[in-house]
């Protein structure tokens, strides 16, 4: 679930022109199909930003508990809103909590827990009954703390975070990469290209790490030392 919709992220990010900003990722706009593969939901508030932008300035729109702190403090908008949201998301997952539930921030007492180095303790107990490398899991959880930096400039790219968690998972557990939902925001036009665009990258996956991605798997594991799997590079 977390792999298939980083990917889905990574391609309104990366593969799109001009690339989509979500603006609301959180669990519930994460839906699975019959096979388990996740897909992005919910592109009523979406935002696209041509490639000469780096941000676009506009209301502060979201849910509460997954809306990036920068983004609400300046009303700067970037691809790296997504990623803190998708970090909130990444917790969730890993601890079976909400963001917010009955006034606890669930980012406040992830962070609490890892200044005491005490985060495995927040692990949900079916992810430690079903997972047998807990490595990798506080591996994950280092992943979504780099998503929810303070400082967008600090957090990864949802390209390195769906490289990074693609090592974190057996090649056989891999699941296809699935485009998101199309979003409603799109003119009707456009639609068939977005469709036709992401059909030509599930067919030809080189393009995904071609010469228009600049990360290397070398830079991502000086990046990530402590995250990704060094079986992978």
């Amino acid at each position: 679930i977390a792999l298939g919709a980083a990917q889905g992220l990574e391609y309104l990010h990366h593969d799109c022109s001009p690339r989509i900003i979500h603006r609301d990722v959180k669990s519930s706009n994460i839906l699975l199909d019959r096979d388990f593969e996740a897909h992005l939901t919910d592109f009523g508030i979406a935002k696209s930003i041509c490639e000469s932008k780096t941000h676009t300035s506009t209301y502060v729109m979201g849910t509460i508990g997954y809306i990036d702190p920068e983004y609400a403090r300046t009303s700067r908008l970037t691809e790296k809103s997504d990623v803190y949201s998708y970090g909130i998301v990444l917790l969730e997952l890993l601890t079976g909590r909400k963001a917010v539930d009955n006034e606890c921030n669930l980012h406040h007492l992830i962070l609490s827990k890892a200044a005491n180095n005490a985060v495995m303790e927040t692990v949900d107990p079916e992810v430690t009954a079903t997972c047998k490398d807990l490595g990798a899991v506080k591996k994950v959880f280092q992943l979504a703390l780099l998503c929810t930096k303070k400082q967008p400039g600090d957090r990864p790219t949802m390209h390195e975070v769906a490289r990074v968690l693609g090592s974190l998972v057996p090649e056989i557990n891999l699941p296809k990469k699935t485009p998101p939902a199309l979003p409603p925001l799109l003119p009707s036009a456009r639609v068939s290209a977005f469709t036709d665009n992401y059909s030509n990258l599930r067919r030809a996956p080189h393009m995904i790490n071609g010469p228009t991605i600049s990360t290397s798997d070398a830079q991502l594991f000086l990046k990530f030392g402590e995250v990704i799997s060094q079986n992978s590079v």
